[in-house]
């Protein structure tokens, strides 16, 4: 068997982390995976993985080798796929990282457009709120609202979004709005974080061009922008939201805004990717529609 398919079996049965579903993903039976593997760790004169009846779990030198055996077959697609003019021909799996609220409120309300555009190629959205290793996971690319941690990955600035600081009627019914910082105090913030950490709740500013923070009471943090959302919506404090998605429930009056005039530093939204000499051309179509909408939208 040609060194690259195993190679490219043995990739999918990383992912999957079963030879059975890698089989069904490729349409063969499950002894040719597994035929494919054994060979390559035969050539390698080391064991990819560590086998048992319930699991397979990556051995070290597997997890050694499975980020270059990514990083090789993505260089040889961009190769091929480089030439390729026609959007028919531009093909293949993508998978795509981000966060929910804007994968319903960007990404997947246009999606029709792409998906007509670039019909061969089929897209694997994950939009759990954590953050995923694209390497690790075999994710093509992921897009991050927030400052960005340091890390070897590719970074595309799209855009950046206000943060609009708002509560719910039933909670500006309840509890007032406040028309001061020095009023925060009377106030609940629902935090947001990905780490739930134990330190003060903080609501942020910009004041004078810098980033100021203003510790307010909290029963409440989470780490998911849905959850974030909906606690706010449901009258559990004040939330700094992002622009996207929120600004008709403000219009329908679901949410109110509050001290517009302590607005959060905006928050930039970056799409990231493995450091690569040439992406696949499906990621590259993927990347230039992305930001085109991103552009109408703040047109819009």
């Amino acid at each position: 068997m040609d060194k690259l398919e195993a190679m490219q079996r043995f990739v999918l049965v990383a992912q999957f982390g079963s030879f059975t579903k890698a089989a069904d993903a490729l349409g063969l039976p499950k002894s040719s995976i597994s035929s494919a593997v054994q060979g390559l760790e035969k050539s390698l004169g080391t064991r990819l993985f560590h086998r048992s009846t319930r699991s397979i779990t990556l051995t070290q030198d597997g997890e050694t080798y499975l980020p270059q055996c990514q990083t090789l077959l993505a260089e040889l697609d961009a190769v091929g796929s480089q030439f390729r003019r026609n959007p028919d021909d531009v093909r293949g799996v993508l998978r795509v990282d981000m966060p929910s609220r804007f994968a319903t409120t960007v990404v997947i309300p246009h999606l029709a457009d792409f998906i007509e555009n670039y019909p061969n190629i089929r897209l694997k959205i994950s939009s759990a709120d954590y953050r995923v290793d694209p390497i690790k996971e075999g994710i093509d690319c992921v897009i991050r609202v927030g400052e960005l941690e340091d890390s070897s990955l590719i970074a595309r600035p799209l855009t950046q979004y206000r943060s609009l600081n708002c509560v719910s009627p039933n909670y500006a019914e309840k509890f007032g709005i406040p028309q001061t910082l020095a009023e925060l105090s009377n106030h609940k913030l629902i935090e947001y974080s990905h780490t739930l950490g134990n330190l003060d709740a903080q609501f942020e500013y910009m004041e004078d061009g810098k980033v100021k923070q203003e510790s307010m009471p909290s029963n409440l943090a989470v780490n998911g922008t849905d959850a974030y959302l909906d606690a706010c919506l449901s009258g559990l404090g004040i939330a700094q939201i992002p622009t996207i998605g929120v600004e008709n429930l403000i219009e329908e009056g679901l949410l109110i805004m509050v001290l517009p005039q302590y607005e959060a530093e905006p928050m930039p939204v970056s799409l990231l990717y493995p450091s690569r000499q040439q992406p696949p051309k499906r990621l590259i179509v993927f990347m230039d529609w992305l930001q085109s909408i991103m552009i109408k939208s703040h047109k819009g």
